[in-house]
């Protein structure tokens, strides 16, 4: 079983168990490790996750620059929102702890390379909003990773959010705020433990429109 696949599982079991991320549950899944302690800690103990939004306005705060995607990781034994900024000149990480919003360190991408950039306009609706779109649209869930890019045409978000029951890529329109498409993967009653078989569904809300090239 990879790595991804645990942090996979054992965030479900967080979420089903309290809502929001368990400490105790949180810290087997980044480290690899599944425990039923851990399920317990996630019931009992409950330790509300700050949220996209907010840490991408700290992460902006301790770096000016635009967003390009952030997503949940472990950095130094600490659960932390890994922010992306693209700046005139580079690229910078900027870890915003998960849970009190302090800042971690502001990091400088040694690969950035400046040829490879595109240049993000500045009408975005922002990486923290369209992880609040996609989890509304999905009902239920905590985004964990959210990437900017540039398709087709237009700028979209890809937002992955996990829940109780499955996981689900959600295409946001990065002007609009429009779902564009949501693909969802549920995981299998029957595997518990591993999450690797997956029953697929698809459900597509068109844009065809390009006005925000």
């Amino acid at each position: 079983m990879n790595k991804r696949t645990l942090w996979a599982g054992a965030l479900s079991v967080a979420i089903a168990a309290s809502g929001v991320y368990g400490y105790s549950a949180v810290q087997a899944a980044g480290s690899g490790q599944t425990t039923p302690s851990g399920t317990q800690a996630a019931a009992k103990q409950q330790k509300q996750l700050i949220g996209m939004e907010k840490a991408e306005q700290l992460a902006l705060a301790a770096a000016n620059g635009k967003v390009e995607g952030i997503d949940i990781d472990r950095k130094k034994g600490k659960l932390v929102y890994d922010v992306e900024i693209q700046q005139s000149n580079r690229d910078v990480d900027v870890w915003i702890d998960a849970y009190t919003g302090k800042s971690l360190g502001v990091i400088v991408d040694r690969d950035d390379d400046d040829d490879d950039r595109d240049s993000i306009p500045g009408n975005l609706i922002g990486a923290g909003k369209a992880s609040a779109i996609a989890v509304k649209h999905v009902k239920s869930g905590t985004a964990v990773e959210v990437d900017l890019d540039h398709d087709d045409g237009r700028w979209v978000y890809d937002v992955e959010v996990k829940t109780a029951k499955g996981s689900s890529e959600v295409e946001v329109n990065a002007v609009s705020g429009k779902v564009i498409k949501a693909e969802y993967e549920k995981y299998d009653d029957h595997d518990d433990d591993d999450h690797d078989d997956h029953d697929d569904w698809d459900h597509d809300d068109h844009d065809d429109d390009h006005d925000d090239d």
